[in-house]
């Protein structure tokens, strides 16, 4: 909590007796992210370039997997990205900040996993069996033991490879949920719970990476991820909420189905407390459908969902750019992701309260309709649907006006038009949040 105490500090009340808060997070944080699922050097610049060249903002790329010459050396694979240093700096001249993919194990096939099982700096499945090897996604490997100073010392050692390149942060992905399997700690001599094992591992990979590049780093972290079941709660839980910035709710279908999962974990993740959250737009898991991966009308309900999420990234296997359909389609990319940076003050100041306060950015108000609430002042209603033209949310207190046609709504059940290229979004009547959306529009 001392962390939340610096970099959340009360400020004097507004004339309306309002307590505000200074700004949790870098500004940069609550911009338009992108990444691809397996890029090369060639490949990010272009993506960038791609948004950059049709007026769409991006405050951040992420290099996922496989930037490495496997899991997890903290070396770039030449073949990949030749001139990785040529590579963050043109990204940085276009201010686009570097996030980088990352997980805390270490994979049987580098050349220096047995070092560092010898070393008995993994996590192990009980005192007598040696270090863990667990079968994830990414081939077989084992866990750091992060309650090892040793380990940590020469992790960081790793990391200061990449992180003296200028980068500005870390995509933490869950391979932490694998603790189950091996819950001993050599270091400690003893059994840990899982979930205090992914608070070491998130809350290191905060706290050294600010240490060692300065107070704008920011990583992009798991809040819940419950893989599929409606559940919440420690079980599902992944880092400290007060280090969720930009919290990923993980890997979805390319599908309705896959968009409703990711708001469940949305759903269970404010619930739980977790203050900034977002979702792969589109979907992370691609499909043979459609050429691009995933469809037209997914895609941008979707992406009119995550432009009214507080962290607003789009990614994941197979096409995601919009150019990638038609000119429609970057038309109202472009337009929903102008509604999100409009948006950037008001989720700065509302997630000041939030943190402080014990709240989240995100407060849902019916579950099956995953309709909620984005700050005090801005109702959402998703489109879960394929084909929807219409859309009759439950409104809650107060008079509301309907951002896309202008009309006025009070409490309880309405029905609004809703072509591709509006999204049921409504704003509080008279509020700041209303002149800067509609002076966005």
């Amino acid at each position: 909590m001392l962390l939340l105490a610096l970099a959340c500090t009360k400020t004097p009340t507004t004339d309306s007796g309002a307590v505000t808060y200074d700004r949790v997070w870098p500004e940069w944080t609550l911009h338009h992210w992108v990444w691809e699922d397996e890029s090369t050097q060639e490949s990010a610049l272009a993506l960038v370039d791609g948004y950059i060249e049709r007026d769409i903002p991006v405050s951040a790329i992420i290099i996922d997997s496989p930037w490495e010459t496997g899991y997890n050396t903290f070396e770039w694979d030449p073949d990949r990205f030749p001139d990785p240093q040529g590579m963050i700096d043109e990204l940085h001249s276009k201010d686009v900040k570097v996030v980088m993919w990352i997980v805390p194990a270490v994979n049987t096939d580098t050349d220096i996993y047995e070092e560092l099982a010898a070393n008995g700096w993994f996590m192990q499945a009980d005192a007598d069996s040696g270090p863990k090897v667990v079968d994830w996604w990414k081939g077989p490997g084992s866990l750091l033991d992060f309650y090892n100073p040793d380990a940590m010392d020469w992790w960081h050692s790793q990391m200061d490879k990449t992180l003296d390149m200028g980068i500005d942060g870390w995509k933490c992905d869950g391979v932490d949920y694998y603790q189950v399997l091996a819950p001993y700690s050599p270091a400690l001599g003893r059994e840990v719970d899982r979930l205090d094992y992914s608070h070491m591992y998130y809350q290191d990979m905060h706290d050294y990476t600010r240490a060692k590049v300065g107070d704008h780093a920011v990583n992009t972290v798991r809040p819940v991820d419950n893989y599929g079941f409606d559940l919440g709660g420690d079980p599902v839980a992944f880092a400290p909420r007060d280090i969720v910035w930009a919290g990923w709710v993980g890997d979805q279908d390319a599908s309705f189905d896959g968009l409703k999962w990711a708001l469940n974990n949305m759903y269970h993740s404010a619930e739980y407390g977790y203050v900034s959250l977002g979702s792969d737009i589109g979907g992370y898991r691609d499909t043979d459908e459609f050429p691009q991966g995933r469809s037209k009308e997914l895609f941008v309900r979707w992406a009119q969902q995550g432009a009214f999420a507080p962290f607003m990234e789009n990614g994941g296997g197979g096409l995601h750019g919009p150019w990638e359909w038609d000119e429609d389609t970057v038309d109202i990319y472009r337009d929903f992701v102008l509604l999100h940076e409009a948006l950037v003050p008001y989720l700065d100041e509302h997630g000041a309260i939030a943190m402080n306060e014990g709240g989240s950015l995100m407060t849902f108000t019916d579950k099956p309709t995953y309709s909620y609430l984005l700050g005090p002042d801005v109702f959402v209603m998703p489109i879960l649907e394929e084909g929807a033209t219409s859309a009759s949310p439950e409104l809650p207190e107060g008079t509301w006006v309907y951002l896309f046609d202008g009309s006025e709504h009070g409490e309880g059940t309405t029905t609004v038009d809703v072509p591709l290229e509006y999204f049921p979004v409504f704003v509080r009547a008279g509020s700041e949040a209303q002149a800067t959306l509609e002076d966005a529009l």
